[in-house]
């Protein structure tokens, strides 16, 4: 037996064992001897401690065959005639190492990580299963809620919110703006609302000074009462010029401008008949308007026009005006001189036979009222002075009709002029200024005597 310090060598033999000792077949047997290392001193191997002559009688048969036992494994090296105890460092945290056999690669120690998670695979596939069916639910359940049972606020709520009601809007698509404003908790208990409502009129435009968290029908309520409606109401009377008209308006809403109405009377939206030829003088309709917070003076004029375009609708201006032998435009300029001249309802028509009798006799009309107009002055009865204005309106000096409108003429001034009373009058005389009664006369010299009393009554 060699002493080499190399380390174990396959050549090299084991002590004899004793015949009464039986091999386990996974107990393997260990060398007499100590591999050299460089942290050990090299083993002796040991000398038989029996006799010769026994060892000579159990040498034959091991000598034959003799026992190769295998090395004992130590981690973090490695065995082999090539690797001379060389240390190998582990390969990950969990300290598996790899165990190099004799000219075989390298084995892993399968990880018991995949047979921990085998036991989860059914309850991943449970889960599956039940998600969307959960899911499934929750969403029925929140549809059920929606539709019978939305969220809804209690009370009449808090604070101040302004909201607007625009031409045409339901409570399907006001309720999405009421949301986001904060004024109701869903759009859905808001048409609920509606349907259960008892008032048929529906939503009106304009603009409303509402609450935040309100409850849905409270809202509702609020929204289709008029009286909660936050707008500005301004009365335009008949016979005003359009000077005065502008001048109300700035009164009434500072917001707006002259500026602003002056260049809105130049737009072609502005909405004026083709036979008023761009001169909103007279079609600037007299009614009562809402004037909502946001409106333009575009919009505020539009309204005004638009009223004129549906009383002429109304009265079929255009084919009425046929029968008294006129153009609209001039049924227009009639108007407006019966407005401004006359006092009671009841003597519109008559003033309108008037003038149509002066016309159709070639006479001048000689009317004050549109001599004030053309010096843009206010007036019963014109100086002598003033008698002798220039000015295309001075009726007393041009015969015909007046250019245009004096005024903004209303229904029933226009329907007089299309329905004249029946008469020969060409004279009449407002005598008393204070009650409007005015006398007619076809005699020039009665006419003299009515101007009389006229100037009486003046003081």
């Amino acid at each position: 037996m060699s002493n080499n310090s190399g380390g174990w060598r396959p050549d090299e033999q084991y002590d004899p064992l004793p015949p009464e000792y039986e091999p386990v077949h996974h107990e393997p047997r260990r060398p007499t001897h100590r591999r050299a290392g460089p942290w050990r001193h090299q083993a002796q191997p040991q000398q038989p401690t029996q006799p010769a002559q026994q060892s000579q009688q159990l040498q034959p048969p091991y000598q034959q065959q003799p026992y190769q036992s295998q090395p004992r494994f130590v981690p973090g090296f490695s065995e082999g005639p090539e690797a001379d105890g060389e240390w190998i460092e582990p390969q990950d945290d969990d300290r598996e190492y790899r165990r190099h056999a004799r000219g075989q690669d390298a084995q892993e120690r399968p990880p018991r990580r995949r047979r921990r998670l085998r036991w989860l695979a059914p309850w991943l596939a449970i889960l599956v299963i039940l998600t969307p069916i959960a899911y499934g639910g929750f969403y029925a359940y929140g549809l059920y809620q929606n539709k019978y049972h939305p969220a809804d606020y209690t009370g009449s709520g808090t604070g101040t919110v302004k909201v607007q009601v625009t031409s045409g809007d339901t409570a399907s698509t006001l309720a999405p703006d009421l949301v986001s404003l904060g004024v109701i908790a869903s759009s859905r208990a808001f048409v609920l609302a509606a349907e259960h409502s008892s008032n048929t009129s529906g939503l009106e435009p304009g603009f409303f000074v509402m609450h935040k968290h309100m409850q849905a029908s409270l809202a509702y309520a609020m929204l289709v009462n008029p009286k909660n409606m936050v707008q500005l109401t301004v009365n335009f009377p008949e016979g005003l010029r359009k000077t005065q008209i502008l001048a109300k308006l700035v009164a009434s809403d500072p917001r707006i401008t002259m500026s602003d109405y002056d260049k809105a009377l130049t737009s072609s939206a502005l909405g004026l008949p083709s036979y008023a030829r761009g001169n909103p003088e007279g079609y600037l309709f007299p009614a009562t308007y809402q004037i909502q917070p946001n409106a333009t003076a575009l919009s505020v004029l539009q309204q005004m026009t638009q009223a004129f375009s549906n009383e002429a609708a109304a009265v079929n201006l255009t084919g009425a005006a046929k029968s008294v032998r006129l153009t609209p435009a001039q049924v227009v300029t009639v108007a407006s001189l019966v407005q401004a001249e006359g006092g009671k309802l009841s003597d519109y028509s008559k003033i309108a036979r008037v003038i149509y009798n002066r016309l159709a006799q070639g006479m001048k009309l000689q009317l004050d009222s549109t001599v004030f107009y053309g010096l843009d002055k206010y007036g019963i009865a014109a100086t002598d002075q003033q008698l002798t204005s220039s000015s295309p309106y001075n009726t007393y000096k041009y015969a015909g009709l007046p250019p245009g409108p004096i005024d903004s003429p209303g229904a029933a001034a226009i329907k007089a002029a299309l329905q004249p009373a029946a008469g020969d009058w060409v004279y009449f005389v407002t005598v008393n200024p204070k009650t409007g009664e005015t006398l007619f006369t076809d005699s020039e010299a009665q006419f003299e005597q009515y101007e009389a009393e006229l100037r009486q009554n003046e003081g």
